[in-house]
């Protein structure tokens, strides 16, 4: 009999912010950056036969000047940690892209930290907050065996999109516009069109690493009560909570036709929490079950909230609620309209089944 090979649960390598886009209102016009020598810089890149930019002393950071805008921003100054776009006619003047690798390497507050330094070191004045206007997370497992495939998902996603290496799975994503959610195998990727060497480093291993990615963006972001910095490391737990639980979930196929009742993909567990215990600083670490437990007991509650509304209309829309219907009225009503899909043995069932599951998960 041949050997059971053995499994080898889901790591946790590496889990939190990615990268930033941030659009910020500058007062350009009494600071001391002079537009005139950037477009030199811009012009001079433009002719210049050498791929490598020279990088020049702005304020207190050492930037490259790019021969080229990107609309409607006319210059970009960027290093190996941000991207700055300018306008001097413009608001919000500057948009400003945290890129990955600092991030990882130095964090969130640090490297905000460095931006808001090099905008005092030009007297470059916010005239209003800044607004986050692009986020993406990311969590890097280590996953030595894939034992899911793409139809083993269920999302609330109109679009979804699976990209192969001839007939391996690289690449499955949900959603488009404002909530996209990315499973791919970020070493492959890495590997094979990427400069990102510096994950090797930080995963202690160049193969074998599958991401989760959430990439949320404006609407979606203010939705969710984010819009500055300071919103963004308070709220990013209950946003990517909602994501990994409302939004797309792993499943493991079983005997069940209703997907919904397959039971979580053990690597959609833990990314659950993992993101529940995703702190202020973007890190990994341990922050009190019960504030998430709160949390869930309130969306939860404000989603019965409002099928109620809907199903009090359908009621009085069939003469059974007066045509004004009260809160009072649907309450007593829910027994008669619940008791046809009750199920007392069923719901005792699934009730234990629930009840285990959240205690495991709380282990």
């Amino acid at each position: 009999m041949a050997p059971v090979p053995t499994y080898h649960a889901p790591k946790l390598l590496l889990g939190g912010l990615d990268s930033l886009y941030v659009a910020c209102a500058l007062d350009v016009s009494g600071s001391d950056l002079d537009f005139d020598a950037l477009a030199y810089l811009k012009e001079r890149a433009q002719t210049s036969r050498s791929d490598c930019l020279t990088g020049v002393e702005l304020g207190c950071e050492t930037l490259a000047v790019r021969p080229y805008g990107r609309y409607p921003y006319r210059y970009i100054l960027s290093n190996d940690h941000f991207e700055i776009r300018l306008a001097e006619q413009l608001q919000p003047s500057c948009f400003v892209r945290l890129d990955s690798e600092g991030l990882w390497c130095f964090g969130l507050d640090t490297l905000w930290g460095r931006f808001a330094d090099w905008c005092s070191s030009l007297n470059l004045i916010a005239t209003k907050p800044e607004v986050v206007s692009r986020a993406i997370w990311a969590f890097d497992y280590r996953l030595p065996c894939i034992d899911f495939e793409p139809n083993h998902f269920i999302s609330r996603a109109d679009k979804h999109a699976v990209w192969s290496d001839h007939t391996k799975t690289q690449t499955i994503a949900f959603g488009k516009g404002d909530t996209v959610i990315r499973v791919y195998d970020k070493a492959a990727e890495i590997a094979q069109q990427s400069s990102k060497a510096h994950f090797y480093a930080l995963w202690v291993q160049c193969e074998g690493v599958w991401r989760v990615e959430f990439q949320v963006r404006n609407s979606r972001l203010s939705r969710g009560g984010i819009r500055t910095i300071k919103t963004l490391k308070d709220r990013q737990n209950a946003l990517l909570s909602k994501l990994a639980r409302g939004h797309t979930t792993l499943r493991r196929p079983v005997e069940d036709t209703n997907k919904s009742r397959w039971p979580l993909h053990p690597l959609w567990k833990q990314l659950q929490r993992h993101i529940d215990r995703l702190p202020q600083t973007g890190l990994v670490a341990d922050v009190d079950p019960t504030h998430v437990l709160h949390w869930r007991v309130r969306q939860q509650s404000k989603s019965v909230y409002g099928m109620l509304k809907d199903l009090a209309v359908l009621l009085a829309v069939q003469g059974r609620l007066p045509e004004d219907p009260r809160l009072s009225d649907i309450l007593a009503r829910l027994d008669k309209v619940l008791k046809p899909h009750h199920d007392p043995g069923l719901w005792q069932s699934d009730i234990e089944k629930h009840l285990l599951a959240y205690q495991l998960r709380q282990r």
